[in-house]
């Protein structure tokens, strides 16, 4: 029901009083046993729906979708000599709410009836759940019903449709041959079975220092490098193995391997000393040679014009002397440093390979080339007395690239020549490299190979559909088993209680593989 506004209260209009537990009591007992009053006690409002002339309250109406049930009780009192209506004090209020918790009469007079003692009539309510709930019952039945004979509807008539997946025979085909991959053709040729090619060639240096672990007993010889200086004249000088150098401090180095020390350059009339570096080892065992760097004279020159033409300087400190144990180089240590950084170098190679290959080209693992240049141990050798040696490693690594949809389209190319009528090509090939040729002086690179790629039977799903439609499942089966082309077929009707094949074209969904 819609609500009605509330209107603004008269001053003569009824209220109820808020009546105590305790005040109810008091009540009843104050009352004489021929009289019986109903009391309700509840909060102190205003109504608008109490009949003033009756003092009956008017029984509410109920929203159908509550569900629970109210008992509203009608009071009826005995009656009274008429009274004038006169607003009690906050005092008397609170006496009168002690003796009348009825209905309290208005300013104006009014006649009422005269009722029997106890005559209390009592007004129930109810909210008829019954009523609701059966409406509550039809229309979920009636949903149901809709839904289930919609689906069964839909299913019939509408989604009675069949899939059917067919496997087809399946094969292959093997091919063996020569590729040649060249790097001066611009076009791939099939009929002779070239591929253009491109090189890539990538050259790298690499250094690194390792840790010496042999031992040395009695003691070590100092080492280090000096520059050797030709201030005598424009010729070269030959220095032989074991040339002595001698320090400031009478200390002797020997030169570890001949070398020859270049001529002096003239220059406005003037000479211009030339130089050439060697390594040297000290004369004898021993810490004290561990010297920092000093002008070298060579002592075989003493009492010659050369003796002052030719001297050698130290740029480092001399190391590796030593009393006693020592640590040494060994010819372990010399190995494993070769194979470390010869793995080190081929592994930047072959990154850096990978980055210059691109998505669309393809090579061989075994057209890959790694090769060594120059490797060179500063130097280093066994029994020299060092904790650390450096080692320079120089390599290339070379290959010849082509292009993936080439080779492809080569091998579909020479398979396709062995196909028969009823077959197609699907899938991807496997490849077997028999052996592979690098020509490094012509950049060509010629593959054996062994190709399987994988084969299957045509069918046309066109022309089954329309064979297969409007046949029941038995004929359907017969049909499909009879197709030398098929291997084996699943069919799944919607919904599964029919027995036919749809007629409809569109309703059969065909998958081959």
């Amino acid at each position: 029901m819609p609500k009605q506004k509330k209107n603004s209260q008269p001053e003569d209009e009824l209220y109820f009083d808020i009546v105590s537990p305790s005040a109810i009591k008091e009540e009843e007992e104050e009352k004489s046993s021929d009289q019986h009053v109903y009391q309700i006690p509840i909060r102190k409002e205003k109504f608008s729906n109490i009949d003033k002339k009756k003092n009956i309250i008017k029984e509410e109406v109920i929203d159908d979708d509550q569900e629970y049930e109210e008992v509203i009780e009608e009071v009826v009192v005995e009656d009274e000599p008429e009274v004038e209506y006169e607003k009690p004090t906050k005092a008397k209020s609170k006496k009168l709410g002690k003796k009348f918790s009825w209905f309290r009469r208005n300013k104006t007079k009014t006649n009422q009836p005269k009722k029997e003692k106890n005559s209390t009539r009592r007004s129930i309510a109810r909210i008829s759940l019954t009523g609701s709930f059966k409406k509550k019952i039809f229309i979920i039945v009636g949903v149901s019903l809709f839904i289930v004979s919609g689906t069964f509807v839909f299913l019939t008539f509408f989604a009675n449709s069949v899939t059917i997946n067919i496997n087809a025979q399946k094969g292959s085909i093997d091919y063996a041959g020569n590729i040649l991959i060249d790097t001066k053709s611009t076009k791939a040729d099939y009929t002779k079975n070239v591929l253009p090619g491109r090189v890539i060639k990538i050259s790298q240096t690499v250094s690194q220092t390792f840790d010496a672990t042999g031992k040395v007993n009695g003691g070590a010889k100092a080492k280090g490098k000096i520059t050797i200086y030709n201030a005598y004249n424009t010729s070269p000088q030959i220095l032989v193995q074991n040339t002595r150098f001698e320090s400031p401090d009478g200390l002797i180095f020997r030169l570890d391997s001949r070398v020859t020390v270049p001529g002096a350059t003239l220059k406005n009339g003037e000479i211009v000393p030339s130089s050439i570096i060697a390594n040297v080892t000290a004369g004898e065992i021993g810490a004290a040679y561990n010297i920092a760097p000093v002008r070298f004279t060579i002592p075989g020159f003493k009492g010659t014009d050369r003796f002052t033409g030719f001297y050698g300087e130290s740029k480092e400190k001399f190391t590796g002397g030593s009393d006693g144990e020592s640590t040494a180089i060994s010819s372990i240590d010399l190995k494993n440093a070769e194979k470390t950084i010869s793995e080190t170098l081929f592994e930047k190679l072959d990154n850096e390979l990978k980055n210059q290959i691109l998505s669309s080209e393809k090579t061989f693992k075994d057209a890959i080339v790694n090769k060594i240049s120059k490797i060179d141990f500063a130097g280093a050798k066994v029994g020299d007395s060092r904790e650390k040696f450096t080692v320079n490693i120089t390599g290339e690594i070379t290959t010849i690239v082509f292009s993936k949809d080439d080779y492809a389209n080569l091998v579909r190319y020479n398979v396709e020549k062995s196909l028969e009528k009823d077959e197609e090509l699907f899938g991807e090939f496997t490849e077997s490299i028999i052996s592979i040729k690098p020509d490094a002086k012509n950049n060509q690179l010629l593959v054996n190979t062994t190709i399987q790629y994988p084969t299957k039977k045509k069918i046309d799903g066109t022309e089954i559909i329309n064979i297969i439609k409007g046949k029941n499942i038995d004929e359907t089966k017969k049909i499909l088993s009879n197709n030398p082309a098929i291997e084996k077929a699943n069919i799944r009707l919607y919904p599964v209680w029919i027995n036919t094949i749809p007629s409809v074209t569109n309703k059969i969904h065909l998958g081959i593989d």
